[in-house]
């Protein structure tokens, strides 16, 4: 046993040294070498066209609501709903119809006596007429269709109220989201600037020796990175301004003029009073409101039909036909006066048909204003939060701002002196890159909650 064992040790150590033997010689660690990508120049800020358009917010909204074929529709059904209430009126007037028809004709005989043909004189024949026609009596449909009409019309105009807060708020989301992200492409080459000189400074460290290659690749890391969102960022404003210039009805992009005064920060809102005031005069409340009266007054027009119709005609004719020569022949004349009563008595359940129908319109059209009500109430209280959420968010985006410009000050000096890392200068360049941008979005985050405030409540504040 003692044996084995001695002969194992001399085998494994022979084995040890021949392998020892095979291993090449360390070779001596290659010197530094500074990354061959380095960028030569800083980055060139990105400048809007001279030739693109640009446009101030009030004419944004302004081109926005002659454009938007939302609001193109919303007038046309105003105008449509006018002329049916000018119908409902026209209900009282008499009804006047006037007629004229006239013929002629040739025709040859055969006389027996004298065995030739004879042509008789041209016959001819005309009439006219007139008649009139009025309703005296309708059960007060024409009264319920006039209410109709006119509840239409307000329905219509409180409709049109609604889409025009509607698309002012969706041209103010556009235009401040094409605000927004040219401050983004400005954060963005802040970014790329600021990575850049990171990749100076690692490749003159890195030149030097003090620091490793390590450092240098993980900064021209970050600086491509950088490059690719402001690419991402510059692709993202050309469509912002792109979809403000379709908001506004323009071919093409269109960039929106900054204006400090938008930036106001509201005082102090009286949630009470404008909850109340909201209720009164919100275009979604009113456009429930005339719905409910348009079904109101449909019921009333659908119940008439139990009523009796009483109406009033009148009818004067004028004719005259002959064989020979018209001059010589007098007109005759005939007229006439009637009275109608009508009452249908059966029309196979349409009459309770239609009357149900208006009735279930009506129950309809007041769930849909007390649902309006509600969702007012619940809606304003969403955007009065998110407006003072906003307005923190925008105070603590300033202070975090300040703070990461700050330790990206002192990280930048540690890295020089080669007390920190080079992952620690990127993680609070990143941290800064980013408090930039939720400055940004706070910013206008809070003009959108307020205009969304404002398309709730139906006026400015």
């Amino acid at each position: 046993m003692t044996s084995r064992l001695v002969l194992s040790a001399a085998l494994f150590g022979l084995a040890a040294s021949g392998l020892a033997a095979q291993q090449p010689a360390p070779q001596p660690a290659a010197p530094p070498r500074a990354p061959a990508t380095a960028p030569a120049a800083g980055p060139v800020a990105y400048q809007i066209p001279a030739d693109m358009p640009r446009v101030t917010l009030q004419d944004a909204l302004r081109l926005a609501a002659q454009a938007s074929p939302a609001m193109v529709q919303a007038r046309q059904n105003v105008r449509v709903a006018q002329w049916g209430q000018r119908v409902a009126k026209g209900a009282y007037l008499p009804s006047l119809n006037g007629s004229a028809s006239g013929s002629q004709s040739g025709a040859e005989r055969y006389n027996s006596a004298t065995g030739q043909r004879i042509t008789n004189p041209f016959p001819y024949s005309e009439s006219y007429g007139l008649s009139a026609r009025v309703n005296l009596f309708t059960g007060f449909q024409r009264g319920a269709n006039v209410r109709a009409a006119s509840a239409t019309t307000d329905l219509r105009w409180a409709a049109q109220l609604q889409q025009e807060y509607a698309t002012a708020l969706s041209t103010k989301q556009a235009f401040f989201s094409a605000l927004a992200t040219a401050e983004l492409v400005t954060v963005a080459e802040a970014q790329l600037r600021r990575s850049g000189e990171q990749v100076k400074l690692t490749s003159e460290k890195l030149r030097l020796g003090a620091t490793t290659r390590s450092d240098s690749l993980g900064a021209m890391v970050d600086y491509g990175n950088s490059q690719l969102q402001l690419v991402q960022a510059i692709a993202n404003l050309q469509y912002a301004q792109v979809n403000l210039g379709r908001a506004i009805g323009t071919d093409g992009a269109v960039a929106p003029v900054p204006d400090t005064t938008l930036e106001a920060r509201l005082g102090p809102l009286d949630t009470a009073a404008l909850r109340r005031e909201a209720l009164a005069t919100a275009p979604s409340v009113r456009q429930a409101e005339a719905s409910l009266r348009a079904a109101s007054a449909g019921l009333s027009a659908q119940r008439s039909q139990w009523m009796p119709t009483v109406s009033a005609s009148w009818n004067q004719n004028w004719s005259r036909s002959t064989a020979g020569i018209r001059d010589t022949i007098p007109w005759f004349g005939a007229w006439s006066v009637g009275l109608t009563l009508s009452y249908p008595l059966f029309n196979g359940f349409q009459r309770e048909s239609s009357i149900a129908t208006a009735d279930a319109n009506v129950i309809t059209a007041q769930a849909n204003l007390r649902d309006a009500r509600l969702f007012l109430d619940a809606s304003l209280t969403q955007a009065i939060s998110g407006l003072d959420a906003s307005a923190q968010q925008i105070d603590i985006a300033r202070s975090s701002v300040a703070a990461a410009e700050e330790n990206l000050r002192m990280q930048q000096e540690r890295y020089r002196l080669g007390t920190s890392t080079i992952l620690d200068l990127l993680t609070t360049q990143t941290a800064l890159n980013q408090a930039q941008a939720n400055l940004v979005s706070a910013r206008y985050n809070y003009l959108v909650a307020r205009a969304q405030i404002e398309a709730l409540v139906g006026h400015g504040l």
